[in-house]
């Protein structure tokens, strides 16, 4: 019974902040503001974002600082949801913090490759060295990839590092390296589903894991195919190992003749609505789907982690959304183009 309890309250806790996150109508405010300032002021008088604009002054903040707050700002709301009535003792709810480690062990590789530990160092987020058990400063000093490699034994990203084919100047082949670390956190991820939930909820959440990963996996074909001729083959070579839509249909994809041909594919698939004429490029129509898909599951869903897994991806694309408006209003690009690049 208090099980239940805790479910049914955190749903109800998650769909209260779904209710005040930015509107349409707020985004499009927003892309009219002349300056970052404008903008951050537009912000700080949101239900969604006035605590954690309380004590900034927006005459003050400039573009990184701004974007690096609110990712801060949901990353607390996550490890919040995560902890209401202790529900992160499952292994499931440390998928943020296992997420952002992937994601700066591959921002680390590429700075090993090219020399730039230092700005690693200094672009790294204190709330991700707070929260992960790597140690990210130890690891920046290390000026190859087989010094890197050694440091990561005894975690459990050290055979995927292993794994690396290097170069002749012993640099790690980038996307492959992307891949296999990806594919580590996807596995484990999968792994935690299947011991921690079962039924329906285990379901659900690998139904929901899955459709992330064919977003991704199509999002990188169509643009390796289109825009760097990439063989089917090679294209292959650069995704995860995992889909909900079946190797058969994505390969299908994949051997597409040209990325005409993929994209009328995809228009047949699941949510290809979504992709139109109009749209400058198909991210904009793949995360409509998927917004579109995280919406209806946070509307339907009694499933704390399932509610969770989908809140944070509706999290992620609206602060994907205002970097858009900030990079905009910055560069001073016409308001329209702006509004069609937004995943509303």
């Amino acid at each position: 019974m208090l099980e239940g309890y805790s479910t049914n309250a955190t749903v109800a806790k998650i769909r209260s902040i779904y209710g005040k996150m930015l509107t349409r109508e707020d985004l499009r405010e927003m892309v009219a503001k002349r300056n970052v300032a404008e903008v951050a002021d537009y912000m700080s008088r949101t239900p969604r974002f006035a605590e954690a604009m309380r004590d900034v002054d927006p005459n003050m903040i400039h573009r990184g600082m701004l974007e690096r707050l609110l990712d801060e700002h949901n990353f607390e709301t996550y490890l919040r949801l995560a902890s209401f009535q202790g529900l992160e003792n499952k292994p499931f709810y440390d998928f943020i913090i296992n997420r952002n480690d992937v994601h700066q062990l591959i921002i680390l590789v590429n700075a090993v490759n090219n020399g730039l530990q230092g700005s690693f160092v200094n672009a790294i987020p204190g709330y991700i060295l707070k929260t992960s058990k790597l140690r990210f400063m130890v690891l920046a000093r290390c000026k190859t990839i087989s010094e890197l490699t050694e440091a990561m034994k005894g975690t459990k990203y050290y055979k995927a590092f292993k794994s690396f084919n290097l170069t002749e100047d012993g640099k790690a082949v980038f996307t492959e390296a992307e891949v296999k670390l990806r594919t580590v956190y996807y596995t484990e991820l999968m792994q935690s589903v299947k011991s921690s939930f079962f039924g329906r909820e285990e379901e659900e959440l690998m139904d929901l894991i899955k459709t992330e990963i064919d977003h991704r996996n199509i999002i990188n074909a169509y643009r390796l195919k289109a825009y760097f001729k990439y063989t089917p083959e090679e294209i292959k070579e650069t995704l995860l190992p995992f889909s909900k839509q079946g190797r058969h249909m994505m390969n299908k994809l994949y051997d597409a003749e040209d990325p005409v041909s993929m994209l009328a594919l995809i228009k047949k698939m699941p949510g290809g609505r979504f992709i139109t004429e109009d749209m400058d490029s198909i991210e904009t129509g793949l995360g409509r789907r998927m917004l579109a898909t995280m919406r209806h599951i946070i509307a339907k869903t009694n499933s704390a982690p399932v509610a969770l897994y989908a809140f944070e991806f509706i999290c992620d694309t609206e602060i994907k959304n205002v970097f858009r408006i900030i990079e905009g209003v910055r560069y001073d690009a016409d308001p329209a183009y702006v509004n069609k690049l937004l995943i509303t």
